[in-house]
């Protein structure tokens, strides 16, 4: 009786094995076996048992390649053969498998083989084995085995590709997530596609969970870069150029970072129409704080030879005024109404000449003398000259001064002076009361002394020009009180490090070098 031929295919394979692997796992929830145990009586009793027929001299690679690929994952597995030399003389040995004299023996010593390979393509044999074999056990003929030898071949390439393609992958994401920016992929629903790991870490979220939002919500200066539509990024109708755009914002701590993102357009292929946005944020806080001190150099080095020229001009007339006021307001020949205006005089001259002094003060270089300084000393004995003042304001002081704090590099009195001008700030800045913490640490090679407020704090545009020369937003300020701390700490080798936020507080950190270890 002729068997009907049945062959499975790579996919009706792996479909079916998963199917067993689902059952195997629902029915280990219900019985309470082990699924895997389960899965592997499952799969043993369905697994496709090969036998192979055919001629030594004429043997496919297909009976090595069964034997070799070890399929038993797949539930095919090569279990005999049947194989007849030149002279017709049937082979026991010489293989890694095992070899019988004829089909039946083959048959007797595997009862688990329920498919039967015939590799050469001989119509006797063929007729043969059609005859003899059980009506259990399926018969593959060459033509099909061919076909199932170009299927595993082209499986084959396929798992190459797959792997390479996988590797290929793995290692670009690698290589993104390595990156220490933002990337963003949108698609043209305007809506995430997908990202790198310093996004999604950035954002603390999974970046899976990343996937179909709305980039908006992460960036919105998206919006003046890009055209919008129903509240997302309208992808079709972006401009095929690149784009960029600078944004700043203020962290947890108050401290202002600085960003560029870029917005590059992927068009599809042969054509202009943009499919998908790469959406790049990098953060520039470093090289744009060295751009805003190299800005500032150059100003303060405008303004302080002018200021020193102007100063110069202005104090000797101005001395001759005030001396002539001093005179005057002695003269009894002169009314009370006239000492009045002339007192007036003599006051706005000398608020003029400290005005001066405070100028050539801050323009005069000095060649300063580092010494080892204790910055614990230095704000206790600074805070002991302000402390009155604190209580009459109504200003709760916390000292929070690290006691193992090593010591600095600087002078005493320029940073005591310099803490004085940033407790003075903090001070003006608390007029209805509030609380003042000074605070001492250690971080890395460099020594910090703190002065933190609760007062109104400094809004995002202001920030950036509070160590700008004459700039104040005070009635009666000059504009050189943390101008000339920042110079005086960048004299002793340090820096001033400015924190704010709006509604909570505003703080100013003094950093010096660490002093050597003797």
């Amino acid at each position: 009786m002729v068997n009907p031929f049945f062959l499975e295919s790579k996919a009706v394979n792996a479909l079916f094995l998963f199917w067993k692997m689902v059952y195997a796992g629902f029915a280990a929830k219900i019985n309470g076996r082990d699924g895997a145990e389960m899965l592997e009586d499952f799969i043993d009793k369905k697994k496709d048992c090969i036998g192979i027929v055919g001629r030594s001299f004429a043997l496919s690679s297909l009976s090595m390649l069964l034997h070799e690929s070890n399929r038993e994952a797949a539930g095919v597995e090569l279990k005999a053969g049947v194989l007849i030399d030149e002279s017709g003389k049937a082979l026991l040995d010489g293989y890694d498998f095992p070899l019988y004299a004829d089909i039946c023996s083959m048959l007797t010593a595997h009862p688990s083989i329920n498919m039967v390979f015939e590799l050469s393509g001989e119509p006797a044999m063929v007729r043969e084995l059609r005859i003899s074999l059980p009506l259990d056990v399926t018969l593959v003929e060459l033509p099909a085995a061919r076909f199932f030898l170009k299927l595993h071949a082209t499986d084959r390439l396929w798992i190459a590709c797959k792997a390479n393609l996988m590797q290929t992958q793995a290692l670009f994401k690698s290589v993104v997530d390595q990156f220490p920016e933002d990337i963003i992929i949108v698609g043209t629903d305007g809506t995430i596609l997908d990202c790198n790991k310093h996004f999604a870490e950035r954002a603390g979220e999974p970046v899976l969970s990343m996937q179909a939002k709305n980039p908006l919500d992460y960036y919105d200066s998206l919006k003046f870069i890009c055209p919008l539509k129903d509240g997302l990024i309208d992808v079709p109708a972006v401009a095929l150029e690149n784009s960029e755009r600078m944004f700043s914002e203020t962290d947890d701590q108050g401290k202002m970072h600085f960003y560029r993102l870029y917005v590059y357009p992927i068009t599809e292929e042969g054509g202009d129409n943009v499919i998908q946005l790469v959406i790049i944020c990098r953060n520039i806080t470093e090289r744009t704080m060295i751009e805003q001190r190299l800005q500032q150099s150059e100003r303060m080095a405008t303004v302080g030879e002018l200021s020193a020229y102007i100063a110069h001009e202005i104090r000797n007339p101005l001395m001759a005024m005030g001396g002539f006021a001093k005179v005057l307001i002695n003269d009894e020949s002169i009314d009370p109404s006239g000492r009045e205006k002339i007192q007036i005089i003599l006051e706005e001259a000398q608020r003029l000449d400290r005005l001066l002094k405070s100028i050539l003060s801050f323009v005069r270089s000095r060649d300063v003398q580092k010494k080892n300084i204790d910055i614990n000393r230095v704000a206790a004995d600074a805070m002991q000259l302000l402390s009155l003042g604190c209580q009459l304001q109504e200003i709760e002081v916390e000292m929070d001064l690290d006691p193992s704090c090593p010591l600095g590099v600087g002078g005493a009195e320029q940073i005591r002076q310099c803490l004085i001008n940033l407790v003075k700030n903090s001070m003006e800045a608390m007029p209805d009361g509030g609380t003042l913490k000074i605070s001492s640490g250690v971080n890395g090679n460099m020594v910090w002394l703190e002065v933190r407020d609760n007062g109104p704090g400094i809004a995002n545009d202001q920030r950036a020009h509070v160590f700008d020369p004459f700039y104040s937003t005070k009635v009666n300020g000059n504009g050189l009180g943390l101008p000339m701390v920042k110079k005086i700490m960048e004299e002793f080798g340090g820096d001033v490090e400015l924190a704010s936020r709006l509604g909570k507080g505003t703080s100013v950190a003094l950093l010096l070098r660490k002093a050597p270890v003797a």
